[in-house]
């Protein structure tokens, strides 16, 4: 790629969940002024069918412009786990059905039907991993391929969340979204633990008993003070506890920048 084609190439990034469809381009890295969209999508049971349908639309609004996507997905249609280190890892094929093992130990059978990646640990270390249905996955591919559009990655939203920050090493830091909250614990710049639950519209106290129940289960989270807080719930609180530092987001889809599992 040219040096021209790196600076002016833009990137339609996208941050789809149950009730909001966002969008933001970037060029050279960085999101373009004015560029940033919200969609509303009506979507009472959290469906991600109906969530794909707006993606859909979106796109058809946007047809006359071939940029590529970049796609996040919100936490509640992303199963994630810490799987520990297997020889297995090593191959394709054998990877697949290690990991296929492990996620239907913790969700069923039923994640056998499910698309799964993990992160790139060092040899040995256990691995972050990532469920998501096959057909949701498969139904964002199709809607950028009917249109065109060439599609970059698609991902967790806790992937771009943890890239954006990880430059400021964090020990842990907690992921808010309208219903879901997710805490992670971090090391030499990977996440190294989470955990995940539904959360109410008052999150900031089930932000706090989320962390202590967690503690019961890896008391080593005794050991950290500060916990960055990223809120994308839209549902602002009054206050929270002062372990949790907020840190100001200006939209999930801002948060999309090179991505982890494509």
């Amino acid at each position: 790629m040219s040096l021209i084609e790196r600076v002016t190439r833009a990137t339609l990034c996208l941050h789809l969940a149950p009730h909001g469809l966002h969008g933001v381009l970037r060029r050279a890295g960085r999101p373009v002024a004015d560029s940033a969209f919200h969609l509303p999508i009506l979507n009472p049971d959290a469906s991600w069918e109906v969530a794909l349908a707006a993606l859909r639309g979106c796109l058809e609004q946007y047809g006359d412009k071939k940029m590529p996507l970049a796609v996040s997905l919100a936490s509640r249609w992303c199963a994630m786990l810490m799987v520990p280190w297997s020889g297995a890892l090593l191959d394709r094929s054998s990877a697949q059905r290690f990991l296929h093992s492990q996620f239907a130990a913790v969700y069923g059978d039923g994640a056998r039907t499910w698309r799964l990646a993990s992160d790139d640990a060092p040899y040995g270390k256990p691995r972050l991993a990532c469920g998501i249905d096959a057909a949701l996955l498969q139904g964002v591919q199709d809607a950028a391929a009917a249109h065109g559009r060439r599609c970059l990655s698609i991902e967790p939203i806790v992937g771009p969340a943890w890239r954006s920050i990880a430059g400021g090493k964090p020990a842990a830091f907690a992921l808010v979204e309208a219903g879901r909250l997710l805490l992670a614990t971090t090391s030499g710049g990977r996440i190294t633990a989470l955990h995940s639950q539904s959360c109410g519209a008052a999150w900031g106290d089930e932000l706090d008993r989320a962390w202590r129940r967690w503690n019961l289960r890896a008391p080593q989270l005794d050991a950290i003070e500060h916990v960055a807080l990223l809120d994308l719930s839209g549902v602002p609180q009054d206050a929270v506890p002062v372990r949790f530092q907020l840190i100001p987001v200006a939209g999930a889809a801002h948060l999309m920048r090179e991505a982890a599992w494509a």
